[in-house]
């Protein structure tokens, strides 16, 4: 709980906002939407606990540019808390810490480093595919590769859509003998 009250109070006292791990990469987005296509490796730690590597691109906009999207690429590991035990799909909250280079393809090339938290449901298309509808607060930290300038952070909620391959090891190791 400690950690969760330090990350909010610096999320609270930052000053500039972009978006999820892909980001809006203009200032003062404070609300953005995302659509992303992703491919995640998740392995159950515990009991309604995983962890999770992932990869993949996205479309990232703001509600105060809402015709001039961004797209990007992202990497980033999460990990998991599911609210029904052992199931590993429906809704769960989490943390992450990911990377992501974003551009427009004109005259923005961003690299930013983006901690967060997120609610999210996943919904369990087939065996591998899922969907996940999620609303996260992050704090991008951006690099403009074009003006060599780096942004100071402000927190921002991005309300998003995930289509994605997620490869689930349901293996749990009771021991740590060899």
């Amino acid at each position: 709980m400690k950690k969760i009250l330090t990350i909010l109070a610096f999320l609270i006292l930052s000053k500039i906002a972009l978006a999820d791990v892909i980001y809006f990469p203009y200032e003062y987005s404070l609300i953005s939407y995302s659509l992303e296509v992703t491919y995640s490796l998740e392995k159950i730690t515990k009991p309604s606990w995983s962890t999770v590597l992932w990869g993949g691109a996205g479309l990232v906009g703001s509600i105060f540019y809402w015709n001039h999207p961004t797209m990007g690429l992202e990497i980033a590991a999460e990990k998991r808390y599911y609210f029904k035990p052992e199931l590993f799909r429906h809704f769960f909250l989490s943390g992450y810490l990911g990377t992501a280079f974003m551009t427009e393809f004109k005259f923005i090339a961003d690299l930013g480093i983006v901690p967060g938290i997120k609610m999210n449901y996943k919904a369990q298309l087939n065996e591998k595919a899922v969907l996940e509808p999620y609303i996260s607060l992050s704090l991008p930290v951006t690099y403009d590769l074009t003006s060599s300038s780096m942004y100071v952070p402000f927190p921002v909620v991005t309300v998003g859509i995930r289509f994605g391959i997620c490869n689930l090891t349901r293996k749990i190791r009771d021991d740590l003998g060899p």
